[in-house]
């Protein structure tokens, strides 16, 4: 199951404040109004590589924080007060629609702000637009802070609404699937919405037969060590997704569960090993059943039949 956890805390000490920001987000300073009425709410809701947040500062109140996230894609929207993001030599001033954050080195400034962030893994959004693209060696890198034009701001503002409303249903966080979509939803409205090297390239063909690259990746290793053991962590690790994705990628796609695949793979290998024999060599279906994989010589006859309608050694020496 996808990682999904749920955190948050509110303060009225500016102190406390500014060490758990620093140790949560960015190095922090925080100012208190001169009545000493600070307040501040940070909350978050985690879907494994994608994180909805939310700050709330009081009145009065100021909070200045230095970020750096390399790895993580930041999309930023204020629905009261004020905030200015500081890059190198840009100043900014957050206004109502969506703004994307800086990668690189800058610092923030809230003043009585309610904010909230959606952070995406780099990583992650780049091997999914690599699977669109269907380029292997896809490098993502945005290219612009703001939507491309209001009607892509309100399909993230959609995308946004609906991942939303998963992480805060205690029973469709509980099933991966309703989360892989909200997850699938946000990263698609990030590259379609926000200006990338992704818009540089055209969508392959919607009749394409291409499989998307974790299934791609976990058939081919299927194919390079078709004789050693294989177990679906195995294959998980080849894909580089977790194992329930993997399974509902496998059915998606191919129409079965990844050992299933497993299974066909072997005995069509064994089948076209078995016709392609020679006896005069000793080839045996002991020996073929082994280097292909089946280590249980009985099994693989009564799943060869079931197969091919025949036993392997009638296929032997026809």
């Amino acid at each position: 199951m996808t990682d999904t956890h749920r955190g948050g805390f509110t303060t009225a000490d500016a102190g406390e404040a500014a060490e758990t920001l620093s140790r949560l987000i960015g190095r922090a300073q925080v100012q208190a109004p001169a009545n000493d009425s600070f307040e501040l709410a940070l909350s978050w809701a985690v879907a494994g590589p994608v994180m909805c947040r939310r700050a709330q500062v009081g009145r009065g109140s100021t909070v200045r924080m230095g970020v750096e996230s390399p790895q993580t894609i930041n999309i930023a929207q204020v629905s009261d007060g004020a905030m200015t993001v500081r890059a190198g030599g840009d100043h900014h001033r957050l206004g109502p629609g969506p703004y994307r954050m800086p990668q690189d080195r800058f610092t923030s400034t809230m003043e009585a702000t309610d904010l909230s962030i959606v952070a995406v893994d780099h990583a992650w959004v780049q091997d999914y637009a690599g699977e669109l693209l269907q380029l292997e060696d896809f490098r993502l890198r945005l290219t612009g802070t703001s939507p491309h034009h209001q009607a892509a701001a309100a399909y993230w503002a959609d995308a946004v609404g609906y991942l939303r409303e998963v992480l805060n249903d205690a029973e469709a966080v509980k099933v991966p699937l309703i989360v892989a979509e909200a997850q699938r939803r946000v990263a698609t409205a990030l590259l379609c919405c926000f200006p990338s090297t992704f818009t540089d390239h055209a969508l392959p063909n919607e009749t394409s037969t291409r499989l998307p690259g974790p299934v791609r990746r976990a058939v081919t290793y299927i194919d390079e060590h078709l004789g050693e053991p294989i177990e679906l962590a195995h294959l998980a690790a080849a894909a580089r997704i977790p194992t329930h994705q993997l399974v509902i990628a496998f059915r998606q796609h191919l129409g079965t569960t990844p050992g299933g695949y497993l299974r066909t793979a072997r005995l069509d290998a064994a089948h076209h090993d078995l016709l392609e024999a020679d006896l005069t060599r000793g080839d045996t279906v002991g020996a073929i059943a082994y280097r292909c994989g089946f280590t249980n010589l009985a099994r693989f006859a009564t799943e060869y039949r079931t197969q091919y309608g025949r036993t392997p050694t009638e296929t032997l020496h026809s």
